[in-house]
């Protein structure tokens, strides 16, 4: 007895649809990579003119790697997770990890934007 069960074979019009589907869902990776490059430079900028970084992991790390390694030494490691779980999700979810990893990324990039506008340059 066995628990496989067999998979229908694919259409061609389907194996089309999949393939855009992924090709897709790749271009959504550029999303978090932008928020990615807001948040480090805005925590730099901002860190360089008198603000101070609050996230208690960042500040833990900050002695022994310095801020810039700290934040992308985090953000790879958040970017690892997030493109093996991408590879591991059926297509029809895989859109969901680029906009989850984006959606904080891009919160604290316009946070410290706020923030240095309201202080920095007020």
């Amino acid at each position: 007895m066995s628990h496989e069960t067999t998979r229908p074979e694919l259409t061609a019009k389907e194996r089309k649809e999949r393939l855009r589907s992924l090709r897709d869902d790749r271009r959504l990776w550029l999303v978090p990579l932008v928020a990615l490059v807001l948040d480090v430079l805005t925590t730099l900028y901002g860190i360089e003119h008198g603000l101070a970084e609050l996230n208690p992991v960042v500040l833990s790390l900050v002695p022994s790697l310095g801020i810039l390694w700290t934040l992308l030494l985090l953000k790879a490691l958040v970017l690892a997770v997030g493109v093996t779980m991408w590879r591991l999700l059926p297509l029809r979810h895989r859109a969901a990890v680029p906009l989850g990893v984006a959606i904080p990324w891009g919160i604290a990039g316009l946070l410290n934007a706020q923030l240095i506008l309201s202080t920095v340059f007020a």
